[in-house]
């Protein structure tokens, strides 16, 4: 029992450690931010983070795991129930909630897609996977809606879906790029779904 406190502080630093990491590797990249850097806005000890991850590698591994976990989150039995509108609304709600609430990992992913980075686990190709089955799950809800009559007949499935994404990273983009769009991100996003589904509606 008596180690429970000990053990409790450990992780509390651990995720002090990583928390901060992710935050200044989103904001510099990688070859700019150093442990000491990590160490200073942390206020821990520089030796303290090579006690919890050998390298920084190590440590930048980690952060990218971190950005990875709520792509995990499993939507599907929120899609149950509801017509082929309803479902494209919240996946797209979704979306844009994500992104949200992970604005330092959404810019440390673009961070190390634009520097073309790699580390053996190949988290940014896993992020890639993950994309293409958020774009693929939107292609087959509008299909089935245009199997049903809910939607146009003549619409394409994966270029509707492939549009409705490209909309959304380009509004994210906006977002990143100006603090200052002139409209409310949440506008956007009800915009973007009234547009997308009268394109798509029979």
């Amino acid at each position: 029992m008596a180690g429970r406190p000990h053990v409790e502080q450990s992780l509390e630093t651990r995720e002090k450690i990583l928390a901060t990491a992710v935050r200044l590797f989103s904001q510099r990249g990688y070859d700019n931010t150093s442990l000491s850097q990590v160490a200073r806005e942390a206020r821990v000890s520089k030796a303290l983070i090579l006690w919890h991850y050998d390298t920084k590698s190590e440590l930048y591994r980690a952060t990218l795991q971190r950005t990875l976990e709520p792509y995990f989150i499993n939507i599907m039995d929120e899609l149950e129930g509801l017509d082929e509108r309803g479902q494209i609304e919240t996946l797209i709600d979704h979306f844009y909630e994500f992104v949200r609430d992970n604005v330092y990992s959404i810019r440390f992913l673009f961070s190390v897609v634009l520097r073309g980075e790699r580390e053996p686990d190949d988290v940014v190709g896993r992020i890639g996977e993950l994309y293409r089955l958020f774009r693929s799950l939107l292609a087959d809800v509008i299909e089935n809606g245009r199997r049903s009559g809910c939607f146009r007949a003549d619409v394409r499935p994966s270029l509707a879906a492939s549009l409705i994404l490209a909309a959304l990273d380009g509004m994210l983009i906006e977002q990143f790029m100006s603090n200052d769009s002139g409209h409310d991100p949440s506008e956007l996003v009800a915009h973007l779904k009234r547009t997308m589904l009268d394109s798509l509606v029979a």
